[in-house]
């Protein structure tokens, strides 16, 4: 499913269409927890001497709220723009993450590793369960979103308080 033809592209334009499972080796190590499988709907045409992959991928991550650390759900509904063009190792190493290179021999190209790629980027860093969340007690450890805990606030600590110690005559 994600091989493309490139005897086919060279005719005219190719569409792309499957998913991509929760447990697909493609989505491997990637740490990041699908909740349905990856809908890709792409289509590839020549473009010079490369190719062009266009269109969407779609799916529903279950990612940590970065301030209590809860579920959160995340819709990915991200555009996808994929250029492969014939590169030699000194362009492949400039292009890099922006051009992939086509393979120098064969009629199959695999969109696996630049899928991978391309997922990787569009996952938001951080993400937050809501604008209003009050994250984790620092100090215990209990989900202010849930109750209060019985903690005293520690007084920061600053460099001149070693100035309040000093003593004059």
């Amino acid at each position: 499913m994600l091989n493309l033809s490139l005897a086919a592209v060279a005719k005219g334009n190719v569409q792309v269409e499957g998913e991509v499972f929760p447990d697909d080796s493609l989505l491997a190590e990637l740490d990041l927890s699908f909740r349905e499988p990856l809908r890709l709907e792409l289509e590839a045409r020549p473009v010079g001497e490369g190719v062009l992959v266009r269109g969407r991928m779609r799916g529903t991550l279950e990612l940590e709220c970065r301030r209590c650390v809860g579920a959160v759900l995340h819709e990915l509904d991200e555009p996808l723009d994929i250029l492969y063009e014939p590169l030699d190792a000194a362009e492949e190493e400039e292009l890099a993450g922006e051009v992939y290179p086509l393979p120098p021999r064969g009629d199959d190209l695999d969109l696996r590793p630049a899928l991978r790629e391309q997922i990787l980027l569009r996952v938001p860093e951080y993400v937050e369960c809501s604008e209003s969340c009050r994250g984790l007690c620092p100090q215990c450890g209990t989900n202010l979103n849930q109750g209060s805990c019985e903690c005293v606030p520690e007084e920061p600590v600053s460099a001149w308080d070693a100035l309040k110690k000093l003593k004059f005559d």
